[in-house]
Parts: structure tokens; C-alpha cells; sequence
């Protein structure tokens, strides 16, 4: 039996989660899915966790969707496999305590989508951020609704289209420290001190408060964000492109999308 894809450790009121298939880039299966939704709401009701951090094993901190198991699969296992992200996404965004990001190296898609469902987001200056989704032939469906209110639409077309490296210098506007990798631990500790002598109380209702505001009066807008992304997910899923990008990627290959529409064009 191999070692559990998520570790947790609970030391001195802090919940660490290490994302730990290191050799695949902490991408995130169907199994580390479920270990995290069995894992939050745990985590959520114990009253000696007052902060949690979420980390990555090895060189990266995640890389995204396993595409090993996004492929094949019909309409039902792209519904399930959008409920099933969208649950964990949302479980960290709505966690009701502090989150930390610890950015222990690169971010890629989902990876990306992780680190903005974090309230404290620490990097090291060696990490990258990047949308990749669309070398692909598949989009950043679940985690926009919590990048691109962030970044603004600008920024957000330009990353999602060209799928480029972000160093995390550049992204240092939407991060809350930036430093080099021997500092990681010690910046992390000061947030995490500060937080622990906070009122746990105050710090729920501040979340909430922030994510009111944040959202606006509009009640339908979560709603309709949400059925806006569903609708996306699922014809991505089930597109041509998205077949062909995740085949080449699982062969090792660089899709050529020139070629693709020449084929299709022969259909």
C-alpha cells in the first residue's frame, strides 16, 4: 500500500494538509478529492484547530487536475467530476477558519485555483503560477470564480489564454509575501502566530463579512456564476479539443492545433 495522497498533521492549533503525490506534481485525483471532503469539515468543527495551512510535497505545490483520470467518460462522469471539484474548491473557500497557502514551488491550473481559495498566500521566490488548461484543450471552468474577481478580467484573459508562466515576483499583488525558500517556514509561523492570538470568533464573522461584500448585493450572482461555470465545465469535457489535448498530454506529446482543425475540417 502506498503512502496516503494527503497527510495531515495537527500541532499547537494548526492543521497542516500536504497535498503528497510528489512524483506527479501533488496533481489532484478522485481519491484526494475525497480524502479532503472527508478531511475539512473534520478539521472545520475541531475546536483546538484555529488555523489551516495547505501545502504541497516535493518541488510542486499542485499541478491540477490528474488529466489520467479526466479522460474518456461520458455526460454523468463530467457531472460527477464537477461536483466533486467544485465541492473541494468551494470547502476550502468557505472554510470557516484562517487559511494559509504555503507555495512551496510552481502552481498550475487547479493548483492556481487552490492558492485563491486561501485567505494568507506565502510563496516562494522560485514559484510560478500558471493557467495551462488551454494548451490543453480544456478551460479553468471551477477556479474562475475565485481567480478572476481577483486578477480582474484583463489580466484574467491574458493568463487563461496564453497559459504563461507567472513568476511569483509578478504575482506578488495577489500573494501575501514573497520570499526566498530557506524564509518559507519562518514567514508562515509569523502568520500563523498572529492568527492564533486573534479572536477565532471575530476572524469567522470577518471571513463571511469580506465574502458579502466581495459579492455584492446581487443574490443571483453566486447562482448564476455557478451555472455559468457548470455550463462551461461540461461542454469542455465533452468537446473534441478537450479529447485531443488531454490524449497528447498523456502520450507525451504537444498537440498540434493546426492539424486538429484540419482533420476535423476533413470530418
Amino acid at each position: 500500500m502506498g503512502e496516503p495522497e494527503v497527510l495531515l498533521t495537527i500541532e499547537d492549533h494548526v492543521a497542516t494538509l500536504t497535498l503528497n503525490r510528489p512524483r506527479k506534481g501533488n496533481s489532484l485525483t478522485a481519491t484526494m478529492n475525497d480524502e479532503l471532503l472527508r478531511l475539512l469539515p473534520e478539521l472545520a468543527a475541531n475546536p483546538d484547530v484555529r488555523v489551516l495551512v495547505l501545502t504541497g510535497s516535493g518541488k510542486f505545490f499542485c499541478t491540477g487536475m490528474d488529466l489520467s483520470s479526466a479522460s474518456g467518460g461520458g455526460a454523468e462522469q463530467a457531472q460527477q467530476g464537477f461536483d466533486k471539484g467544485l465541492k473541494v474548491f468551494d470547502a476550502f473557500y468557505r472554510f470557516p477558519k484562517p487559511t494559509i497557502a504555503r507555495v512551496n514551488g510552481p502552481a498550475l491550473g487547479g493548483g492556481v485555483g487552490l492558492v485563491f481559495t486561501t485567505d494568507i498566500r506565502v510563496a516562494v521566490q522560485d514559484a510560478y503560477f500558471a493557467l495551462t488548461e488551454v494548451k490543453r484543450g480544456i478551460i479553468p471552468a471551477i477556479i474562475s470564480q475565485y481567480i478572476v474577481p481577483e486578477i480582474g478580467s484583463q489580466r484574467a484573459r491574458e493568463y487563461m489564454l496564453t497559459g504563461r508562466r507567472v513568476p511569483a515576483p509578478e504575482a506578488a499583488p495577489f500573494l501575501s509575501q514573497v520570499v526566498p525558500a530557506d524564509l518559507l517556514n519562518e514567514k508562515v509561523k509569523t502568520y500563523i502566530d498572529m492568527l492564533v492570538e486573534s479572536a477565532p470568533g471575530a476572524m469567522a464573522d470577518i471571513k463571511q463579512l469580506v465574502d458579502a461584500i466581495a459579492t455584492g448585493a446581487d443574490a443571483g450572482y453566486a447562482q448564476r456564476t455557478q451555472d455559468a461555470v457548470r455550463s462551461a465545465y461540461l461542454k469542455m469535457m465533452q468537446s473534441d479539443e478537450a479529447a485531443y489535448g488531454i490524449m497528447s498530454f498523456l502520450s507525451k506529446k504537444k498537440p498540434d492545433w493546426n492539424q486538429f482543425l484540419k482533420d476535423k475540417a476533413k470530418l
